[in-house]
């Protein structure tokens, strides 16, 4: 199989490492060794450390951590020690509970949220910091590469935006804001709507697919081709995220990868399990799913104790580890996107035939064709929750029904 990995552990070394300087007189003299000078960063190896910050950011926004690294000579940190994407939009969702103690996650948890609610703010700050790390690492890379028509670098750092956007508009409500830096002075954004901001992350993606150093079929094209069809869908444009999603090849997945050591690199989304501040119950407050009775392949963990250490919940165990690699976009991803295309045009048969030849390799049973919409509508929409479980598609997925 084919694994696009963009590791957390080499854009730490690459921002803790920073560019080569001169030689130092004494210790005083000592560069700092996480801070690249402005005129470094202007430099091919300047926009390639970007890149690897970027994806770093990104990986932070998305996954989650709760170890936030202390920038040295100030008060700032790396990260919002945010529970990330993927953690905050499932317990919003059906997919995670609370059964700890912190009171913001279970305001999420039980929908009563306010704009004061701890956690919000650093999420959609670290969404925002994301966005804005990808685009500006675009920016470089393509004013100061050596080839920038052949740097595979640009393309994905677009993508990496348009999806940091695409989590912004299935986390938020319209009003979205986006702002940017120009010449050191912040340039407020209009508040954007919801639809705005999904075409906001299809102008980065079709940006991506255009650029000469990617065709159809490659890692990064597929990429950008999975984050178009997921805006596409969310815009109800079914017929094109289908077309979009058509040429990616059945090995495909881009991954952010994690580390056991130093803690900055760890998987968030298995760290707040393995600590018991994120836990799953049983059809969430009797409308949400089965994830737990129904015992699928797909969906696997154990009963246990919440941090609280007196809430009975149970833990998944799809990222059994603090080096575990979270999917960003797959194959099984394109064709669910591909079947939902089908479900829209009552192509029952076509979508149930689809949704069997994922299911068929994984040892699942085969599903029946559904008689009309609302029961196809249900059929997508489970197996959706369960293939893309615990990676940030759920809430999405609400918010389409």
């Amino acid at each position: 199989m084919r694994r696009l990995q963009p590791t957390r552990r080499a854009s730490a070394v690459a921002l803790a490492l920073g560019l080569a300087g001169a030689a130092a007189c004494g210790f005083l003299d000592t560069q700092q060794p996480n801070i690249v000078d402005e005129d470094e960063l202007n430099t091919a190896a300047g926009a390639a450390t970007k890149r690897l910050g970027a994806i770093s950011i990104f990986t932070l926004a998305k996954d989650g951590d709760f170890n936030p690294v202390a920038i040295p000579g100030s008060d700032d940190t790396f990260n919002d020690a945010s529970d990330g994407h993927i953690l905050t939009s499932g317990i919003l969702a059906d997919e995670f509970v609370n059964p700890g103690f912190i009171p913001s996650r279970t305001e999420i948890d039980l929908r009563q949220a306010q704009p004061t609610t701890a956690g919000l703010a650093e999420l959609y700050q670290s969404l925002h910091r994301a966005r804005n790390a990808a685009e500006d690492a675009a920016a470089s890379l393509q004013a100061f590469g050596d080839t920038p028509d052949a740097d595979t670098g640009i393309p994905e750092m677009l993508a990496l935006a348009g999806f940091s956007y695409i989590f912004l508009a299935e986390d938020f409500c319209s009003g979205i804001t986006v702002s940017r830096i120009v010449e050191d002075t912040i340039a407020y954004g209009l508040p954007l709507t919801t639809d705005q901001v999904f075409d906001t992350a299809i102008v980065r993606f079709n940006a991506a697919l255009t650029h000469p150093s990617i065709a159809a079929g490659d890692p990064i094209h597929s990429l950008a081709s999975v984050g178009l069809g997921r805006a596409l869908v969310n815009r109800a444009l079914f017929a094109e995220a289908a077309v979009a999603v058509a040429s990616v090849p059945a090995d495909f997945i881009y991954e952010t990868e994690h580390a056991t050591t130093p803690a900055a690199l760890h998987n968030g989304v298995f760290e707040a399990f393995n600590d018991g501040n994120f836990g799953v119950f049983d059809r969430e407050g009797g409308v949400g799913l089965d994830f737990v009775s129904a015992e699928d392949l797909r969906v696997q963990g154990d009963s246990g104790l919440g941090a609280d250490n007196n809430t009975e919940s149970w833990f998944p165990s799809k990222y059994p580890s603090f080096e575990s690699s979270i999917p960003t976009a797959d194959y099984l991803e394109a064709q669910l996107i591909i079947a939902e295309s089908e479900l829209q045009t009552s192509g029952f048969a076509a979508m149930t035939q689809r949704l069997n030849d994922l299911r068929e390799p994984a040892g699942l049973d085969p599903l029946d064709t559904p008689g009309d919409l609302v029961e196809a509508t249900d059929v997508l929409f489970r197996e959706r929750a369960f293939w893309l479980y615990a990676t940030g598609h759920r809430l999405g997925d609400l918010r389409r029904l």
